[in-house]
C-alpha cells in the first residue's frame, strides 16, 4: 500500500537500514556485538573514539579432588567485559528528493536503501576481517594454493575443537574460488534442500564439518615481509615479547610463526598437544636484532599454571614463518562466535540537522539529513560507528590460507 500524504520518515528508513545490517549482513551477527545494558541508555548518542564495553561470557575452570575450588575461591561465573573503543566510523552518502521521500517504503528500499546498505555492510565487512585476522594465530592450508578438498576444512574445525571452542555457532567466510573448489569436489555438498535448511543461516551456502559456510567477497589478504633466518636470543623467555637474533628482513602484523621445540597444549590438562604452537606477530617489525610482539604470550605450563606453550624456547631456536617472504595470500577465516568482540554504537544526531538512530539487536544506524541553502540541495547520510574485533580467545579461530 502507498504511502499516501505521507513521507518516508528518518525513523522509518533508519530502522529499515538497521535490519538490513544485522539480517543481511554475513559477518555481524557471526561475532560477538552484546554489550552492557548502561551502553544502550546513552541518550545523547556517542562519538568517534569513545570507549565502551562488551559482554564476554565465562570460561569454566575445572578442579581435581574433594575440596571446593582447589581451597581456594571459585571464579566468578558472570560475564566479564572488554573495553572497546568505537574509532571506525563509515557512511554512505545519498541524495532523495520529495518526490523520492513520497515513494512506497518497498519500493525506496529496493531502489535506494538495499544498494547503499549493500556497499556499507561490504565496508564494514572487510574492516571487520580483516581486523580479525590479523589478531588469529591459527592457520591451516597451504599459502598460495585455493583449498579445494574436504580436508583442510576439516583440519580448521578440529583447531577450534583442539582448543575446546563450544561446537555450536562455527562459521567459515570463504571466498568465491575456495566455494568454487569445494562445490566442484563435491557436487552434493552445498545445496538447499529442505532436510537441511533448518541447519544453518539463511546467509550460508552450506553446512559442512560443523561450519556454516559463506561467501564472503571482502577476505583480506595478507602479505608477509622479507623477514627470514631468525632465532630466538636467550633461553627462558616469557611473555608478549620475543627476543630475537640471527634474522634479517622485515616482519609484517599478522604473519605466523612457530618455534622449534615449543608446543601449544590442552587448554585444561596443560598436556602438550605435539603441535607447534602458532603465534602471530602483533606490531610491524622492522628487522635484525630485536624484540618482535607477539600473540599469544609466551606462558609456560607448570605444576601450578596451564599456560599457552609447554616450555620456554631454548636459546637459538629455530623460528619458522608461515608462508612465502614477500608474497602475499588471502586468507579465509573459520571462527566461532565469542572468538571476537566488536560494538557499534549509537550516533546522536547533529544539531540543525534532521535525522533519527535506530538500533537492532545492539547494531545502530543513524540516518540525517542536512541541507545545502548555497546550493538548494538536501543531503542524507547514513553512518555506523563501531570498535575493531577484540580478541576475545583467539584461539577458538584459525586462518584458512590460500
Amino acid at each position: 500500500m502507498a504511502n499516501v500524504n505521507q513521507a518516508l520518515t528518518h525513523q522509518m528508513i533508519a530502522r529499515e537500514a538497521a535490519a538490513m545490517l544485522v539480517e543481511e549482513n554475513t559477518v555481524i551477527p557471526n561475532i560477538n556485538t552484546s554489550r552492557e545494558r548502561e551502553f544502550g541508555e546513552e541518550v545523547n548518542g556517542y562519538k568517534k573514539g569513545d570507549t565502551v564495553r562488551v559482554m564476554v561470557p565465562p570460561v569454566p575452570v575445572t578442579f581435581s579432588g574433594s575440596v571446593f575450588a582447589g581451597g581456594g575461591n571459585a571464579p566468578s561465573t558472570n560475564e566479564t567485559s572488554v573495553n572497546l573503543t568505537v574509532d571506525q566510523q563509515e557512511h554512505v552518502a545519498l541524495t532523495f528528493t520529495a518526490k523520492e521521500k513520497k515513494l512506497e517504503l518497498s519500493e525506496f528500499k529496493e531502489r535506494f536503501l538495499r544498494p547503499a546498505m549493500n556497499s556499507l555492510s561490504s565496508k564494514v565487512n572487510s574492516i571487520l576481517l580483516a581486523e580479525m585476522v590479523k589478531k588469529t594465530p591459527n592457520v591451516v592450508g597451504t599459502w598460495g594454493s585455493v583449498p579445494n578438498t574436504r580436508t583442510t576444512w576439516r583440519s580448521a574445525d578440529s583447531s577450534l575443537s583442539r582448543f575446546l571452542a563450544p561446537n555450536d555457532m562455527r562459521y567459515s567466510h570463504f571466498s568465491l574460488d575456495a566455494s568454487d573448489a569445494l562445490a566442484e569436489a563435491n557436487a552434493a555438498l552445498f545445496h538447499d534442500g529442505k532436510e537441511i535448511r533448518g541447519e544453518f543461516s539463511d546467509n550460508a551456502v552450506g553446512r559442512f564439518a560443523n561450519l556454516d559456510f559463506f561467501e564472503q567477497l571482502s577476505l583480506p589478504v595478507h602479505t608477509n615481509g622479507a623477514g627470514t633466518g631468525y632465532a630466538v636470543n636467550g633461553a627462558g623467555q616469557t611473555g608478549s615479547t620475543l627476543a630475537v637474533t640471527t634474522g634479517t628482513g622485515a616482519l609484517t602484523r599478522g604473519t605466523v610463526f612457530t618455534i622449534a621445540g615449543v608446543f601449544s597444549v590442552h587448554p585444561i590438562t596443560g598436556v602438550s598437544t605435539g603441535k607447534l604452537r602458532n603465534f602471530v606477530v602483533t606490531a610491524d617489525y622492522a628487522g635484525g636484532a630485536g624484540n618482535v610482539s607477539i600473540f599469544p604470550a609466551i606462558t609456560p605450563t607448570s605444576s601450578t599454571l596451564i599456560g599457552t606453550v609447554n616450555a620456554s624456547p631454548a636459546a637459538a631456536a629455530a623460528i619458522t614463518i608461515f608462508g612465502t617472504a614477500s608474497s602475499s595470500a588471502l586468507q579465509n577465516l573459520v571462527f566461532q562466535k565469542n572468538a571476537f568482540a566488536s560494538a557499534f554504537a549509537p550516533l546522536p544526531v547533529l544539531a540543525s540537522c534532521e535525522g533519527y538512530t535506530a538500533t537492532t539487536k545492539g547494531i545502530s544506524v543513524r540516518v540525517m539529513t542536512f541541507g545545502d541553502g548555497k546550493n538548494d540541495l538536501e543531503n542524507t547520510r547514513i553512518d555506523v560507528l563501531f570498535a575493531l574485533p577484540a580478541a576475545i580467545r583467539a584461539d577458538h579461530a584459525v586462518r584458512v590460507t590460500q
